[in-house]
């Protein structure tokens, strides 16, 4: 064997001794373990289903103030903006109002106390026993003239003396008839006609004296309660028709929501579900409230949206009519029940799905039967317990 062969062939020697020590070393060696996941805890908490709804307050409780009737004002005490306690004088009407006022409402009461008398009579006997015992006196004589004059009026046999006849007969009987007449009106009682024309007349009357009574109580033109005057049309001097609004008036703490809700969300509403309030002019504050009306009616616009008015549990300062806010509405809502965030539950429509839990040492794959979908989070109904490691990625 030459020299070149010799250090070929210890060269192999070489790197098979090394490539035999290297595997027997790496056998030896402890296997790493696998590193641990992003994990996320499965614990208790509420999960909540709600529906935004942008929208504005409205104040619900705003009267106008109306000329009670016609007439000059001879004073007005109130401008935009000043606030005003129930029964305080906003306007006073001229002295020629209150006059014609009062005049008025004395030909009502006259008025209603005659047809009070005329209905008070038909509850009542129309005539004493002894003028009715009168008038039957005077039937009995009209009777007995109409008889004797029948038979004079047969035995005449003179023209001239059958024509008296004739005429005398003719005047008894409108003589008895009339006496009749007024016997059975006296001795007779109201029909139901009678009645209801009486009552309907004095019910008439007592409306005509109401309103000219009011008319002249409200010449001191009053707030009909605590607010604030949002408008003032009404001018010292000026003279106006009745039923002229002068003033506008509201309280700015009887505020409402109203809210617009889109179509696929509005299946979901009930009245009296609970509702989070937001405005942009009190971001810091949250007010609650309900679902107080909802309206079945399409709002007119390009979009398909409904109106929904929201009545809230307080009103805090610095807020007014006009105002925009921002409602989110409780749809549905489970307490301390099992959770996961939403994004960590991939469903597809069905109530099971599949998640990869951490046990510490390898991932494991588990399915889970999911509840309500909240907002933020999902509800497990099964599949997890509380504390166990559900990988994220």
């Amino acid at each position: 064997m030459n020299k070149r062969a010799l250090i070929l062939l210890a060269f192999v020697g070489i790197v098979a001794v090394s490539a035999a020590g290297y595997l027997g070393f790496s056998t030896s060696q402890t296997p790493e373990p696998t590193p641990a996941p992003q994990t996320v805890s499965v614990t208790r908490c509420d999960v909540e289903q709600t529906v935004t709804a942008p929208g504005n307050l409205v104040n619900v409780n705003q009267a106008e103030v109306k000329m009670p009737t016609e007439g000059r004002l001879s004073e007005v005490n109130v401008r935009v903006g000043d606030s005003v306690k129930a029964g305080e004088i906003l306007a006073e009407l001229g002295l020629v109002a209150t006059t014609q006022a009062q005049l008025s409402l004395i030909e009502a009461q006259e008025a209603l106390e005659e047809i009070q008398s005329q209905r008070t009579a038909l509850d009542y006997p129309r005539a004493t026993e002894d003028f009715i015992n009168d008038l039957r006196r005077q039937v009995k004589l009209a009777r007995q003239m109409v008889s004797k004059l029948d038979t004079a009026y047969k035995k005449a046999e003179d023209p001239f003396a059958k024509a008296q006849a004739l005429a005398s007969l003719t005047t008894a009987k409108n003589e008895l008839r009339s006496v009749e007449s007024r016997l059975n009106w006296y001795v007779g009682k109201p029909t139901e006609e009678d009645i209801a024309s009486a009552d309907s007349e004095l019910a008439h009357a007592q409306a005509q004296y109401d309103a000219a009574k009011a008319i002249l109580e409200n010449l001191e033109i009053k707030a009909p309660f605590d607010g604030v005057i949002f408008e003032v049309s009404a001018q010292i001097g000026q003279t106006y028709q009745a039923e002229t609004t002068l003033f506008t008036i509201g309280n700015p703490k009887a505020l409402e929501v109203i809210a617009n809700v889109t179509e696929e969300d509005y299946p979901l509403l009930v009245v009296g579900q609970g509702v989070e309030v937001y405005f942009d002019a009190r971001p810091e504050v949250t007010v609650t409230g309900k679902v107080e009306r909802i309206i079945p009616k399409r709002i007119e616009g390009d979009r398909p949206l409904y109106n929904i008015y929201i009545s809230l549990n307080e009103v805090p300062d610095g807020l007014a009519d006009g105002m925009t806010s921002d409602t989110a509405i409780t749809i549905a809502k489970h307490e301390d029940v099992l959770c996961l965030p939403r994004a960590i539950v991939r469903a597809s429509g069905g109530d099971t799905t599949a998640v990869k839990v951490w046990n510490g040492l390898e991932e494991q794959t588990k399915e889970i039967t999911i509840g309500l979908r909240g907002d933020t989070y999902v509800e497990i109904v099964s599949g997890l317990s509380e504390g166990e490691q559900v990988v994220t990625r």
